[in-house]
Parts: structure tokens; C-alpha cells; sequence
């Protein structure tokens, strides 16, 4: 007889386990009174253990210290149980699942994010459903990296944006097709799956030293080019134009600070699908002569947590650029 595969459910608070206050605003609850909302758990033939944050928090508030934490309890316990279930706010949830992703590269367990857009405590949640097939799909073992369940759709974990603030399909992936999908059963899509041909490398060292600049047409480029030269920044991820054009040219004061700084810089597109395309046009050419790195089909919070693994784990700056100009977990 096959033993009942063991599930990590670990609880770091958001929308799924909020409850009114008296003020009439959402704040996080206990795990111990979600987990009373959701007895169906308990008869999907799987052993669940449970490890909260000490104080749930709103996912707002979840950044690199909290990615660190999450990587650290998933690395503790990576032999003791069959796959993780992470119940996190969903404002920031794929901003932890690319994180989540580049610190924890080459599993062989699923480590499955999921939230909910109405909190478990509320009819026609959302949280329920959501929590039940997440804790499927990790009880299953088919999924082997990380990823995020939201809606009848699990997204890879490195290549997922939150797209609508209210729907319950609050989660899309632009650029790459989802890992699996619900109608009546979960039916996997295996050839979006990671290959696994990459070692297993956790890395536990996160550098938040970075800078995001969205490339507008009304940009500041004085102000910008003072926050680079007077701030200890380690590496910049630029927003750019449609496939790759810039308001910049060779005499500005910011083009000049990116040059002088010489740091990775990452190029993504403000467009929602498509990717960047360095050199297509000419509006976009500068960014060689500033050896930008092309995000290719990268969402932003990709770029972000990618370039923040990058600088926190490797110091030479050519292993840096490796690293990143390399497909680590298919977010490319």
C-alpha cells in the first residue's frame, strides 16, 4: 500500500486568512483558525503539517527577508516531507514565487504558492477552492518546481504577474504557457514543465540593493541620474518601450550615470506580452553601447528577483552576467 505523501503547508498571512477588525479593515488571523474553514483538506489523502509566520503579514509588507525565510523552512524540511504549499497575499505572491524560484533552482518536489482574492472566513471565497487544489497538486508530486495555483490555473513560479486586482482569475503568465489547468480534473501540461536538467543549487542570500526606473516619456532624467550616482546601488532593472526603445541619448546626464556606475542592468518590457528585442531599433540601440542585458520575455518581477539573487550570491562581475544572461528556471 502507498503511503500518503506528506504536505509542508506554510502560512505567511494575506487576503486568504484575513478577518475584519473593528475598523472594518482586512488584518491577517491565526493559521490554526484557516485551517477550521478548510475540513476538506483532510480527506485528499494527504498528511499536512503546518508552520506559520510567527506574526502572519500582509503581503504588502513580505519582501527579501521574508523570500530568505521562506527558502530557509523549505530547505529544513526538503527531506522530511513530499512537496510545500505556501498560503501567501496575492499582491505580492509572484514577486515571492520568482524569488521562491531562483533560490530554490533544480527541485525535485513541488513547492506550490496560492492565495485568494476573498478571505476563506467570507462566502463565495475563492481561498477555499484554491487551497484545496494547491494541496492537491503537491500531494501529487507530478510539478517539480515552483509554482503558483490561483483560479483553475497553475502558472510557472518565475514567469506569472497578478493582472487583475479583483478578479478570481487574478493571475496571468504573458509570455509562457501554463504548468496545468482544472475543469473537472488537473490536466498537466507537461511540455511547459522544467526540464530539471540543472542542478539543485538554494541559495540563501538575497542583495535588495537595486533600482527599478520605469522609462517614461515625461522621466526626470537629472533626478534619476542623482539617485544612481549618490546611492550604493548594485544593479538596475529598466522598463522600457515596446521591444526595446529608450528616451535616452548619448549627452544625457542619466545615460552618462548608467555608463560610470557599471553595474548589470536588465531591460524589460512596460508591455504586458511580447518581450524585448535589444537592437531591433535604433530608439533602442544605446542600450548596447550601455551593455544592457536583454529580459527577453521576463516579466518585471522576474528581472527584479533574478538580479537580486544574482548580486547576492555570486561577487565576480563576470559570473554575475552569466548568471543572468543564462535561462535558469524558463523564465526566459
Amino acid at each position: 500500500m502507498k503511503s500518503k505523501s506528506k504536505i509542508l503547508v506554510i502560512y505567511t498571512g494575506g487576503t486568504i486568512g484575513m478577518i475584519k477588525s473593528e475598523l472594518g479593515t482586512y488584518v491577517p488571523f491565526s493559521v490554526d483558525g484557516l485551517l477550521g474553514y478548510v475540513p476538506q483538506i483532510y480527506t485528499l489523502g494527504v498528511d499536512i503539517v503546518v508552520e506559520s509566520f510567527e506574526k502572519p503579514m500582509d503581503s504588502a509588507l513580505i519582501g527579501p527577508k521574508q523570500w530568505v525565510t521562506i527558502s530557509k523552512i523549505i530547505s529544513k524540511n526538503y527531506d522530511l516531507v513530499d512537496g510545500f504549499v505556501i498560503l501567501h497575499g496575492t499582491d505580492t505572491m509572484a514577486y515571492t514565487s520568482s524569488a521562491l524560484s531562483f533560490l530554490l533552482r533544480g527541485l525535485s518536489k513541488p513547492v506550490i504558492l496560492t492565495g485568494a482574492q476573498v478571505p476563506i472566513y467570507e462566502e463565495k471565497s475563492d481561498g477555499v477552492d484554491n487551497f484545496i487544489n494547491a494541496i492537491e497538486i503537491a500531494g501529487q508530486g507530478v510539478v517539480k518546481e515552483v509554482a503558483l495555483w490561483f483560479h483553475k490555473t497553475l502558472f510557472k513560479g518565475a514567469c506569472v504577474t497578478k493582472s487583475d486586482s479583483k478578479s478570481f482569475s487574478g493571475f496571468s503568465s504573458p509570455n509562457h504557457e501554463p504548468l496545468a489547468t482544472k475543469e473537472k480534473a488537473i490536466k498537466y501540461n507537461k511540455g511547459a514543465f522544467d526540464t530539471g536538467e540543472l542542478d539543485r543549487i538554494f541559495f540563501f542570500s538575497i542583495n535588495a540593493e537595486i533600482l527599478y526606473i520605469n522609462l517614461l516619456p515625461s522621466i526626470n532624467k537629472e533626478i534619476q541620474a542623482k539617485v544612481i550616482n549618490e546611492n550604493p546601488i548594485q544593479g538596475i532593472v529598466l522598463s522600457v518601450f515596446g521591444s526595446g526603445t529608450v528616451p535616452l541619448i548619448q549627452e544625457d546626464l542619466l545615460t552618462a550615470a548608467l555608463q560610470d556606475k557599471n553595474i548589470p542592468i536588465i531591460a524589460v518590457s512596460e508591455c504586458y506580452r511580447g518581450g524585448v528585442e535589444i537592437g531591433k531599433y535604433e530608439a533602442g540601440s544605446i542600450l548596447n553601447d550601455l551593455n544592457v542585458i536583454s529580459g527577453q520575455k521576463m516579466t518585471k518581477e522576474a528581472a527584479i528577483t533574478k538580479l537580486m539573487v544574482a548580486i547576492g550570491n555570486f561577487k565576480n562581475e563576470q559570473e554575475i552576467r552569466n548568471y543572468l544572461i543564462q535561462n535558469q528556471v524558463g523564465e526566459f
